[in-house]
């Protein structure tokens, strides 16, 4: 019976989550007349979220894999769409200003946090155990990581030694690892830091004044150690708030070589994560 309802009216239940989790109140999901996993840990607006889609497409693998599909085809949408800007290699989001691109990127915070803060202890031991494979680090004193948001990987970094700080055009309030900054535009000085880390290439405006700045911070012979998708060409395709996707991982590999003059120094496939299939690669600047 759920699964009859027309898409528009699915489409109304997203336009009003945010009502909605103002109006239910917390007995709803132990009352909710349908067999579901106990999710009483979530926020209420995540509970709400997770009702809506047992009404949408009900429980187990066939419907995570109907909300799989689903999504696969509105990002196939939106990626053909105006939105997007396409060349042979790489893809950019359309913004009017560089004004909107901020905002636009600032207000992805407000999207995730809760994710964000309930995966916490899972990606701070990913990010630790992929820091201590990386046995170049070990002669970095300071790391910078960019587009850090709440700063696990900063946490991370600290519980190995080593000194480190972020930034992040939203780092949230109070945040005590993560800087308000702009990788375009990074406020410290010219060779200053060891080493740089981002796994968020896909939310940069523009390519070649952000690989100018990381070589700029990095002193002699530092290392850029990055984190990627893979590109729309293999089977990925960006989402909401992506700004910028490649064809292919090795193609934006090189592109990043050749834009910043590094001397690639590995490449490692990291299967399938949390966050999808990425490589983690690692580039050196120069003596």
């Amino acid at each position: 019976m759920y699964g009859m309802m027309p898409s528009r009216c699915w489409n109304d239940f997203d336009e009003q989550l945010p009502h909605w989790s103002n109006l239910l109140q917390c007995s709803l999901f132990t009352s909710f007349p349908v067999r579901i996993e106990d999710k009483s840990a979530m926020p209420l607006k995540a509970r709400i979220k997770y009702i809506f889609n047992v009404l949408r497409y009900g429980t187990g693998p066939e419907a995570r894999q109907k909300k799989r599909l689903k999504k696969l085809r509105e990002k196939e949408a939106k990626f053909k769409s105006e939105r997007w800007e396409q060349t042979e290699d790489l893809a950019r989001r359309r913004y009017d200003s560089y004004d909107e691109y901020v905002s636009h990127q600032a207000s992805k915070l407000d999207k995730v946090i809760d994710r964000l803060k309930r995966n916490e202890l899972a990606e701070l031991n990913e990010f630790r155990e992929r820091f201590q494979l990386c046995s170049a680090l070990a002669d970095a004193r300071s790391i910078l990581c960019l587009g850090a948001r709440l700063g696990t990987e900063v946490k991370a970094l600290h519980s190995l030694g080593y000194f480190a700080v972020g930034i992040d055009l939203n780092p949230g309030p109070n945040n005590a690892y993560v800087l308000p900054g702009d990788f375009h535009k990074v406020v410290f000085p010219d060779s200053s830091v060891d080493a740089i880390y981002t796994n968020t290439m896909d939310h940069v405006f523009d390519l070649p004044r952000m690989i100018g700045e990381v070589t700029r911070l990095l002193r002699l012979n530092g290392l850029f150690l990055v984190e990627i998708e893979v590109g729309f060409a293999e089977g990925h395709l960006p989402g909401d708030f992506e700004s910028i996707h490649w064809r292919d991982s090795d193609t934006f590999t090189n592109k990043i070589c050749e834009l910043g003059s590094f001397a690639l120094e590995s490449v490692t496939d990291l299967g399938k994560t949390r966050r999808g299939q990425r490589k983690l690669i690692l580039f050196r600047k120069p003596v």
